[in-house]
């Protein structure tokens, strides 16, 4: 089994040892040679980004406000670093620009997941437009079926992959021909699908590669499953720790 034939994906960058989301945690996937670092943005209350998991700052700075009644200046102040480790007290949360601007020339990539709806396009395409001659290097990635769309619509020049977990909200399992064909509806170029709940087997990944798509799986932090997802033939595992996962891929 090869490492160099599944794309290995830093889950908010290297955030099993810096704090998600972070300039550090992506500077740190890009050292340990990760092939991607993945990042959530949000579209603030004027109409900026905030790189940031969760619908308020709580979890990661330990003040609480709301990422999308607030301002980008009053979330990139906060320290989103400390709650790691001291040693990160200085980590913000970043714009999207800024961590875009860790992405080296090249073959690496960054995984863009919105984390609201399709209002944040227009800005999504307001700073993704001057990076057009490195389309390669960039993809969009959601949740929400209409971010998705009109990602790609705004944008045809940029991969778009929809994300899916195996269960809906409701906890009935998720259709997956139905995603298939809204997927194919949209024009979008693949799916990247929760490790669990999904039937994960070689009928399931034909059925996706039928239509076309591309395929990744997340989150991914045990070896074992690592090595069960690269042997089903997926294009890129999302994990929290890229470090590991490449020594999985590499053993025989």
């Amino acid at each position: 089994m090869s490492a160099d034939a599944v794309e290995i994906i830093a889950h908010r960058g290297f955030s099993a040892r810096a704090p998600e989301n972070t300039l550090a945690a992506f500077e740190l996937g890009w050292q340990h040679q990760t092939d991607a670092c993945e990042l959530d943005v949000y579209l603030t209350a004027d109409g900026k980004t905030a790189v940031i998991h969760d619908k308020d700052t709580k979890r990661t700075s330990g003040v609480k406000l709301d990422v999308a009644k607030s301002k980008q200046a009053e979330l990139t102040a906060l320290d989103s670093g400390s709650w790691k480790g001291k040693e990160w007290a200085k980590e913000k949360i970043p714009t999207l620009e800024q961590a875009l601007a860790t992405l080296p020339k090249g073959k690496k990539r960054f995984f863009i997941e919105v984390k609201c709806g399709a209002e944040i396009v227009p800005e999504l395409k307001r700073i993704l437009e001057p990076m057009k001659d490195r389309a390669g290097q960039l993809a969009i990635i959601a949740f929400n079926r209409a971010a998705a769309a009109e990602s790609k619509k705004a944008m045809p020049w940029v991969k778009v992959y929809r994300l899916a977990a195996g269960k809906t909200k409701d906890k009935k399992p998720t259709n997956l021909t139905q995603l298939i064909a809204d997927t194919k509806a949209d024009k979008l170029d693949g799916l990247d699908l929760g490790s669990t709940d999904f039937p994960w087997d070689e009928a399931m990944v034909k059925q996706i590669r039928d239509a076309g798509f591309s395929l990744y799986v997340w989150t991914v932090n045990k070896p074992a499953d690592a090595q069960r997802f690269a042997k089903l033939g997926v294009d890129g595992i999302t994990t929290d720790d890229p470090v590991m996962l490449r020594e999985a891929l590499a053993k025989p």
